[in-house]
């Protein structure tokens, strides 16, 4: 198992950076895994020297040992995604769903639409497989109360200390209803695509 972090680059700006290696090196201390600040720098430099023109998504990959490396590869221009609702797997241990792992099996799906939207047993919408989720109702953002049932994201929490994200939690009978009576609608939050329409299968 590794644990990674995927950042947007802007013109040699790895954008969120802070939030990214916050999230990161509490994910190392939470599952053993060694973080060094000069490893994590020299990475981080490594990249900026070799791309700073262009627009990039940026994997950033720690190994148990410390251990560090990256890939990088252009980010394309999609702007809308489709996605339908999914249930989460029963029994995923939560150290899976709050960490940012490579034992993402919970997320698989047959990708008939590009993203899932989970939710769990008692219905409460979680998150997208590639992200969270944003739902506008009354011109304002919401998103699900973070109860260790998903992934902090970076852009998550960059929206609510700037205020424009709030917290509130959907379920999702409620959540078709409002979107079939055009009383709401979803986008997904994510670093690489930040805020992205997405159009949901009911």
């Amino acid at each position: 198992m590794q644990l990674f972090e995927t950042l947007r680059m802007d013109e040699g700006i790895l954008l969120r950076l802070p939030y990214h290696k916050r999230r990161i090196e509490q994910s190392a201390k939470q599952l053993g895994f060694n973080f060094d600040d000069n490893l994590w720098q020299n990475e981080v430099d490594t990249i900026i020297e070799n791309y700073s023109v262009g627009c990039f998504r940026v994997k950033l990959i720690l190994n148990q040992d410390g251990t560090m490396q990256h890939v990088v590869a252009d980010l394309s221009a999609k702007k809308v995604f489709t996605a339908k609702f999914q249930p989460l797997p029963k029994h995923i241990p939560t150290t899976l769903l709050i960490n940012k792992t490579t034992e993402r099996n919970h997320l698989e799906h047959t990708h008939q639409t590009d993203l899932i939207l989970l939710y769990d047993e008692k219905g409460k919408i979680l998150e997208f497989d590639i992200g969270n989720v944003a739902i506008k109702e009354n011109n304002q953002l919401f998103t699900p109360i973070y109860e260790a049932d998903f992934l902090l994201g970076c852009k998550r929490q960059e929206m609510i200390d700037q205020g424009e994200l709030l917290e509130k939690n959907f379920y999702v009978a409620e959540l078709k209803e409002k979107i079939a009576q055009g009383k709401a609608s979803l986008f997904l939050i994510n670093s690489l695509r930040e805020v992205a329409d997405v159009e949901i299968y009911l």
